[in-house]
């Protein structure tokens, strides 16, 4: 990236940010060693590129049958065969039309193991389950090693009410059965959820729980002639969730690596004396646990896994790990990447396999196929002489319909490449565990988005950040001229009739696109529009007071406690407080504001413990107030409103059956009454100091085109293109009017007759008329949430007046933005 000239006031930030990082890198992993950018490096020919076969395999289910849904997932793979278990269901008959006494669930289940030549991909004998397992049973799971299929069969008895497990080792050619045996009590129920291989030793791990429902493991220890034992993994007081890794560490034992409700936890397994031992954590501190996806052994046990960038390897004599394959080097899309299991690995091929969920939201039937990718290692890579485009995204996922997009910028690019990369992911090292609600959850998001975004401030300042900044809307910091490119000219003058132009307007900081919404959700309050304040589309405060304490009872449906309320209200109306880097409490408004949450708002939010306890009958105020009673398969609600965000046109259907009618979408409590906010699903940015700004701006132009907006809507989401969007409406109401909603009873549980709600191109209007009344973004700028949430509790609790507090909480923040320039 071009190194940008900085001003007196940047070094200033620049200083003031170094000493920030000092203090939390103490706890950052990585820290210093951070990977540097690759913007602007020019990929030389021996420089690795891996060629990818995708075949899409065809699962012989029964196509006489409509399919209600299947989930095909991997038994195992060796140099022969591909063995695949396909559950799911066929669609069953309506409910008035079947016998419950003679009806057999298994006459519509599907339970089918597909062996595939591993040569040629194609399926060379399927095993069908269901005429192998009894009424009351189904398939917990199926492994493939040794050249036998080993599968675990749960059944349910009706009158002991008890459930026994059967494991069975069948032939994949024949389908015979080799062997079958109990699965004592000491084993799960569960299925076997991975299998590891350590030395000559074969550990398959299965989820269990115990009689006060801690979660914990079996360990089935496998020996090389064949004996079996069982070992538990538990430990008082901590619940384990996931075991994604084993590391051998010689002498017949291994590391067991868990995901626990508390921290990623420890555990060498000896597999003679088959004892288990906790081991201290800190000495894998240099793997990054939280990123592994799946994990395969090599022959000379070298351990790989893949992770949402590509797939690295383990060296445990240096305790480092090294990448072997990233997944911009290639050209298969990563977003079917990500999803696929690690089968098998050297340093010059890999093969990757499972299910390709086709999210189709408004299609009766869900029917996953199952995906094989192999990769071989090029002799030269075709993308040589062209510049490197970096594009961070956190964590390194990426939306299907952008990293389509990034394949095709990069095969028809001459010039520039983009590469994906989450490098500053890693300024997310806040301990999720001990959030106990909103309050909490609002401080964790606000201290790491500070530091992310004070990490890709420092950095683009410096020359060193990235080219383009995917899905970093939540990081309102970065809104300014010095980090980021206004894309207006990139999109041009948009015509209102075909886009939803106030969306773009509404994501404009001072007359400027920093970040555009490529697609997303609505931020509001689901209710009936007879509660709208007098703007139709929002509340000003005195209106949402009235409608607090009288429609709601006092109840508020938004549910954080005093400092956070305000800042939600703060930031929904910001430019009125912040502009053009100029800082002004003073104002009415925010005197409103700041009266209305302490008159109206409690001091602290309620704790999740509360409120969604088993033992205590709470009417949660996060979603709604009142009762809700489940009628067929749609919930109905008796509650006035509901505080949620809308994802899509689907989740706005779903609220106007849940609501029984009720269409309103508001804004939340402001001075002037204003709608609902756009809050960014998928963003794109442009850093100000770009390898070639005009070439990250040809890939802005490829998100606004028919083909991905459409893609994205029939998604349910909401997009720009108002044909998109109501293309995606129109199958939506389509859908739900397909769907049986008979109503019942809440105390007699009986049916009452129909009562569907039937969708038209009216509640389309409707909802397209909600997204013309978003006027602002939910983009906040977390250091400013931060001074006020600290600033504003004095006031709130009575301590000190508004004016004295206004006063500090503004100076402190100018001084923040005056530092940034």
């Amino acid at each position: 990236m071009k190194r940008l000239l900085l001003k007196t006031t940047s070094v200033v930030l620049v200083a003031s940010l170094a000493l920030s990082f000092a203090a939390c890198s103490k706890n950052n992993k990585g820290g210093s060693d951070r990977a540097e950018s690759r913007s602007g490096k020019t990929i030389s020919a021996d420089s690795p590129w891996f060629d990818g076969k995708l075949t899409d395999v065809d699962i012989p289910i029964d196509n006489n049958m409509e399919v209600e849904y299947t989930y095909p997932r991997l038994a195992g793979v060796d140099d022969n065969y591909v063995v695949v278990l396909t559950s799911g269901y066929y669609k069953m008959p309506n409910g008035n039309d079947i016998n419950w006494e003679t009806f057999n669930y298994n006459d519509y289940a599907i339970n089918l193991l597909s062996v595939l030549d591993r040569n040629t991909t194609e399926v060379i004998n399927s095993i069908d389950m269901n005429k192998k397992i009894p009424k009351n049973g189904y398939v917990e799971s199926a492994t493939y090693s040794d050249g036998k299929i080993t599968t675990v069969v749960s059944t349910y008895d009706e009158v002991t009410y008890q459930m026994s497990s059967v494991e069975t080792d069948i032939d994949p050619l024949t389908g015979n059965e080799l062997d079958k045996r109990e699965r004592s009590q000491g084993e799960s129920n569960y299925g076997i959820d991975n299998t590891f291989k350590i030395g000559d030793y074969k550990i398959e791990t299965s989820m269990n729980w115990d009689s006060n429902d801690n979660a914990y493991y079996n360990l089935n220890v496998i020996s090389a002639d064949g004996s079996r034992n069982s070992v538990e993994l538990k430990e008082n007081g901590v619940n384990i969730y996931g075991i994604p890794l084993m590391l051998s560490v010689g002498n017949d034992k291994a590391i067991v690596i868990t995901y626990t409700d508390t921290s990623n936890k420890y555990y060498e397994l000896d597999l003679k004396s088959l004892s288990v031992s906790p081991v201290d954590a800190k000495e894998y501190e240099w793997l990054d646990v939280d990123s592994i996806g799946s994990s395969f052994t090599g022959s000379d046990g070298t351990v790989y896994y893949n992770t949402p960038l590509g797939i690295s390897k383990i060296d445990m004599k240096n305790k480092k790990t090294e990448e072997v394959f990233n997944y911009s080097w290639c050209n298969i899309s990563r977003s079917i990447l990500n999803y696929l299991q690690l089968v098998d690995c050297s340093d010059d091929g890999f093969l990757l396999a499972g299910e390709k969920y086709h999210y189709k939201p408004y299609e009766s039937s869900s029917q996953s196929s199952f995906i094989i990718v192999e990769f071989d290692k090029a002799a030269k890579n075709p993308n040589a002489g062209k510049k490197v485009l970096e594009m961070y995204s956190a964590y390194g996922y990426v939306e299907e319909e952008v990293s389509e997009a990034v394949v095709r910028f990069n095969e028809s690019s001459t010039d520039y490449f983009i590469e994906i990369s989450d490098r500053y992911s890693e300024f997310d090292n806040y301990d999720y565990n001990n959030l106990n609600s909103e309050d909490d959850y609002e401080e964790a998001n606000n201290k790491v988005n500070a530091n992310m975004s004070n990490a890709l401030a420092m950095d683009i300042l410096n020359g060193e950040g990235p080219d383009m900044l995917l899905n970093t809307s939540n990081l309102g910091q970065l809104n300014n001229s010095n980090y980021l490119v206004d894309l207006t000219p990139y999109i041009g003058n948009l015509d209102s009739g075909k886009y939803f132009t106030n969306v773009i307007e509404a994501s404009k900081i001072n007359d400027k696109l920093y970040q555009l919404p490529v697609c997303y959700m609505i931020d509001g309050i689901h209710t009936d529009s007879k509660y709208a304040g007098a703007s139709g589309v929002g509340f000003t405060t005195e209106e949402y007071e009235k409608f607090l304490n009288e429609t709601l009872n006092g109840k508020d449906v938004i549910p954080y406690g005093q400092a956070n309320y305000f800042t939600k209200l703060f930031n929904n109306m910001s430019e009125k407080f912040i502009v053009d880097g100029k800082a002004d409490f003073s104002s009415p408004e925010f005197e409103q504001l700041a009266e209305f949450v302490k008159e109206n708002v409690k001091q602290n939010a309620d704790s999740w413990d509360m409120m969604y306890s088993d033992d205590v009958a709470y009417e949660s105020p996060a979603y709604a107030v009142g009762t809700a009673v489940f009628k067929g398969d749609m919930m109905y609600s008796d509650d006035a409103a509901v505080y949620t965000t809308l994802y899509g046109i689907g989740s706005y259907f779903s609220n106007v059956v849940q609501f029984q009618g009720a269409s309103a979408f508001l804004g939340i409590p402001s001075t002037d009454g204003r709608g609902p906010r756009v809050a960014p699903y998928v963003s794109i940015a442009v850093s100000a100091q770009a390898e070639n700004v005009d070439a990250c701006g040809e890939f802005v132009k490829l998100l606004l085109t028919d083909e991905v907006q459409e893609n994205l809507a029939m998604g349910d989401n909401f997009v720009l293109s108002r044909e998109a969007f109501r293309k995606a409406g129109n199958e939506a109401a389509d859908y739900y009017n397909s769907q049986e909603m008979t109503v019942y009873d809440n105390s007699t549980g009986m049916p009452i007759g129909n009562n569907q709600i039937i969708f038209s191109e009216k509640n389309v209007n409707e909802m397209e008329k909600i997204i013309d009344s978003c006027s602002g973004i939910n983009s906040t700028d977390a250091s400013v949430n931060l001074i006020l949430v600290e600033e504003m509790q004095p006031y709130f609790l009575g301590q000190k007046d508004l004016k004295n507090v206004a006063a500090v909480a503004q100076d402190r923040v100018q001084k923040v933005l005056d530092e940034r320039g």
